[in-house]
């Protein structure tokens, strides 16, 4: 497996535990940074999740992916994917990722190099 994949859906289960409202969206509770709170919480999580890497390396991947993400999929299916993570964690693969959310593992892999 993609080492990134796994650390990219650690980052997914923590989007779900940091969290001072609940988004519909990308661009709810926009701070003054310009970022909605689903954006920044998805940042936050992928950073801690890459803390093997630099700061700004972590960073410069995490916007990467969300970026890729945000532009291949709705946020209703950002929710589902999250959702599916979570509800089965133990469970997860690559391939059934690549089979359900090619979208997702796409934007890793791209980010990646």
């Amino acid at each position: 497996m993609n080492r990134l994949l796994p650390v990219a859906l650690a980052a997914l289960l923590l989007v779900g535990c940091a969290s001072s409202g609940v988004p519909e969206g990308w661009n709810e509770q926009v701070d003054e940074t310009g970022r909605g709170l689903a954006e920044r919480n998805f940042i936050d999580a992928c950073i801690e999740a890459n803390d093997d890497l630099s700061e700004s390396r972590a960073m410069s991947l995490c916007e990467c992916i969300l970026a890729e993400v945000q532009g291949s999929a709705t946020y209703a299916d950002f929710e589902q994917l999250s959702k599916n993570v979570k509800d089965n964690s133990d469970a997860v693969t690559e391939s059934g990722l690549r089979d359900m959310f090619p979208w997702f593992t796409d934007a890793v892999d791209a980010c990646a190099t």
